[in-house]
């Protein structure tokens, strides 16, 4: 029997277990496949029953590139590949430079080098431009969530704005409106963080944005996008030097390498996330780099397997400028470096200290799961 005798219902089912990227292969094999492409309610039942197939990704020099990690080998190996291409909406072959990325669902929020704001699904090859409202404070930051409902998620963009007076860093508010994808508009906020801190180095889990919530961070923020309400959640105990970095698990959980002295980190993980319950955390493993570190060296990480306990760390190393990717193991079990180009874009922005550190900024590594969501 071929598919096409089969139950409408049935090639649904059955597609809907299919990976994102061989479904993309399929699309044009018939007018009804490429008919459940376009449907909201058949896109979120493959997101929930389709295998994941999760991409490590890295933001450097204006560009998002795919990183290869191989897990069968000790240490672990990395390869850099091609540049995922944005293109301009002007252009069909000119590449956009991004300045900030943002992963929610297989989309990714892009902010550009010329200020503009993108919607991109790189397995589909689609791109939605938000134009977002000027005027404001150039230390803007978006992120990406969706309001759940059980017919379909309905995606909305979270915009923060410091307004500084008088250009006194110490004498601001923050600003925050939202924009909803159905309707193509922005609208003002009516609940306010008490804290100061915009949603910087955020992830999206669940449809929902969390970030470090103060300078020490001390407390884990999140919004809602369902509510439109902020939340704030407990963080693991704190050991005294700081230097947290926030990553996804799998879709499911939360994950923060926090450093405990010298060389030593801790990696924490949550249990499964309940937007509505609290994040309940236990110790994954130690990990240490054989290298000397002192503030202000800086972390971007990714817990990529919790089973062979491995992280990867992208480091910016203030003093020497180097730019480089560490694979690390529990307990010092092993350790890899891989220098990578310097990187010319300031994309993670980290709180200033000094008038020195005004040009420092974080390098990004994050985890992209390819899903046919459509944003047109």
């Amino acid at each position: 029997m071929m598919m096409s005798d089969l139950p409408r219902d049935l090639v649904e089912e059955i597609l809907s277990r299919v990976p994102a990227t061989s479904m993309k292969r399929l699309r044009s094999t018939c007018k009804l496949w490429n008919t459940l492409f376009n449907n909201p309610r058949f896109t979120q039942k493959h997101f929930l029953n389709a295998p994941k197939e999760s991409m490590v990704l890295m933001l450097k020099e204006y560009r998002v590139f795919p990183v290869s990690v191989n897990l069968n080998v000790t240490p672990p190996s990395l390869e850099f590949k091609g540049a995922l291409g944005l293109k301009d909406s002007h252009s069909n072959s000119e590449q956009v430079e991004i300045t900030e990325v943002f992963h929610c669902d297989g989309l990714l929020l892009c902010t550009t080098g010329d200020d503009r704001l993108a919607v991109w699904n790189p397995c589909l090859g689609e791109t939605r431009w938000i134009q977002h409202k000027t005027g404001y404070e150039r230390y803007s930051r978006f992120t990406l969530g969706y309001e759940n409902n059980k017919s379909c998620r309905s995606y909305k963009i979270l915009g923060c704005w410091d307004c500084f007076y008088d250009n006194k860093l110490d004498d601001y508010c923050l600003g925050f409106e939202i924009y909803d994808f159905n309707s193509d508009s922005w609208k003002a906020l009516d609940d306010f963080a008490h804290d100061r801190i915009p949603p910087v180095n955020g992830v999206s889990l669940k449809g929902n944005t969390y970030w470090f919530g103060s300078f020490k961070n001390d407390f884990l923020r999140s919004f809602d996008f369902t509510t439109e309400r902020f939340k704030h959640f407990c963080l693991p105990p704190f050991r005294g030097h700081g230097c947290w970095t926030l990553s996804v698990v799998g879709e499911e959980r939360l994950s923060v390498l926090q450093r405990i002295g010298g060389s030593k980190m801790e990696i924490y993980v949550t249990d499964k996330v309940d937007s509505g319950a609290a994040l309940l955390w236990s110790k994954s493993f130690t990990v240490g780099l054989p290298i000397g570190l002192s503030f202000p060296e800086v972390f971007a990480s990714l817990l990529i397997d919790e089973e062979k306990k491995v992280a990867l760390c992208c480091n910016l190393a203030l003093k020497t400028g180097r730019n480089v990717v560490y694979t690390i193991g529990e307990d010092s079990g092993y350790y890899s470096e891989i220098p990578y180009v310097e990187s010319r874009n300031q994309s993670r922005w980290i709180y200033t200290i000094s008038e020195e550190d005004k040009s420092c900024w974080l390098p990004f590594i994050f985890s992209y799961v390819p899903s046919l969501v459509q944003i047109l």
